[in-house]
C-alpha cells in the first residue's frame, strides 16, 4: 500500500482544484478540526459515527489519509482514501473532459462551383462523411464568379441534394444554405445518436460478412458431398464412351 502523506505535515496550502476551475478547500489529516466524524471507509463503506482520533488511527492503519468530504453536514463526513490517487484521478477526468470538448471541430469544404464535376462531388462528399462520422461539424463554402451569381437557386440545389440529402443519415442540417457575398454557406453536424448508428451499421456489416462467408463454407460442403456421391466407375465410364465416339469418328474419315 501507499504510505499515507504524514499526518502533521499538511500545510493549509494544500488544495484540490475543481472543474470549474475555482479552488476548494479540502481538510485532510491533521487539519480536521472536530471531536467526531461520520467515517466512510476505503471501499465506501459506512463505519458509523466515530471518534476523530479513532478516524486517524483507521487511517493510519491503512496507511492511507483522512479527507473531510463533507465539512458541513452534522458531524463532519471523512473519507478514508488515497488522497494523492484520488487528485491524479480528478486531474484525469478533467483532461478527458476537455479533450472530448475540443475533439468536435469545424471542418471547412470549399467548393470553387456548383459546376463541380460529379466525381469531385464525391470525393468533397465522402471526406464530408469522414468528418462527420468522426463527430465534426462540416461548413460547406461554395464560391460564385460573374454569371453564376444569378444562379443562386443552382447552388442551393447543389448542396441540399449532393451533400444534405446524401448525408442525411449520419448528420442533420445546423445551418441551411445561405448566400453572402461572392459565396454560399451551408454547415452539417453530426446527428445526437450517431454513435449508436455506426455501432448499428458495424453490427450489420458484421452479420452480413458473416452470412457470406457462411454462404460459402456451405457451397463448398455441398460440392465435396456432390462429389462424394459420383461413382469413381461411373465417371471412368464416361471417360471411355468419350474415347469409343472420338474414335468411331477417325474411323468414319
Amino acid at each position: 500500500m501507499r504510505k499515507s502523506s504524514g499526518f502533521g505535515v499538511w500545510t493549509r496550502g494544500d488544495w484540490m482544484t475543481n472543474s470549474g476551475g475555482n479552488k476548494k478547500e479540502l481538510r485532510l489529516n491533521e487539519q480536521i478540526r472536530c471531536d467526531e466524524v461520520r467515517l466512510i471507509g476505503e471501499e465506501g463503506e459506512a463505519l458509523g459515527v466515530v471518534s476523530l482520533p479513532d478516524a486517524f488511527n483507521r487511517a493510519r492503519a491503512a496507511e492511507l489519509d483522512l479527507v473531510e468530504i463533507s465539512p458541513t453536514a452534522k458531524p463532519p463526513v471523512c473519507r478514508i482514501m488515497d488522497y494523492g490517487k484520488y487528485k491524479y484521478q480528478q486531474a484525469k477526468r478533467e483532461h478527458e473532459q476537455k479533450r472530448k470538448h475540443q475533439a468536435s471541430e469545424l471542418k471547412q469544404l470549399r467548393i470553387k462551383s456548383f459546376r463541380i464535376e460529379p466525381h469531385d462531388v464525391g470525393i468533397k462528399r465522402g471526406k464530408a462523411r469522414q468528418f462527420i462520422e468522426a463527430g465534426h461539424r462540416v461548413l460547406f463554402i461554395m464560391m460564385f464568379r460573374a454569371r453564376e451569381h444569378s444562379h443562386a437557386e443552382l447552388g442551393e440545389q447543389l448542396l441540399i441534394e449532393q451533400f444534405a440529402k446524401p448525408l442525411a443519415d449520419v448528420s442533420k442540417t445546423d445551418a441551411p444554405p445561405r448566400k453572402d457575398g461572392k459565396k454560399m454557406t451551408m454547415t452539417l453536424a453530426p446527428l445526437p445518436n450517431l454513435k449508436q448508428i455506426l455501432l448499428a451499421r458495424e453490427k450489420d456489416q458484421r452479420k452480413a460478412e458473416e452470412a457470406r462467408l457462411r454462404a460459402e463454407q456451405l457451397a463448398r460442403e455441398d460440392l465435396e458431398r456432390i462429389t462424394r456421391v459420383i461413382p469413381k466407375e461411373a465417371m471412368e465410364g464416361d471417360d471411355d464412351e468419350d474415347d469409343d465416339e472420338i474414335g468411331m469418328e477417325d474411323d468414319s474419315e
